[in-house]
């Protein structure tokens, strides 16, 4: 965590923190440096969109399914 501008807030950086753990599994991962909050024309940002206080959201699912043999 690092210090927010809004007092009784932190910040927390989730890219790093999950480079971080994959690394620690023996996984090789980077971050890409992306921001989805930032870059509206490329991302949804359900962050963002609370913030704008708009009243509806968009929806994602994401799924990563390992193979056995």
């Amino acid at each position: 965590f690092a210090p927010s501008a809004n007092a009784g807030h932190a910040m927390f950086d989730l890219n790093r923190y999950t480079v971080d753990q994959l690394t620690k599994a023996g996984v090789s991962a980077e971050g890409l440096g992306r921001c989805t909050y930032a870059e509206e024309e490329l991302f949804y940002s359900y962050r963002r969109s609370t913030h704008r206080n708009e009243p509806d959201y968009g929806r994602q699912v994401s799924a990563i399914v390992l193979e056995t043999d």
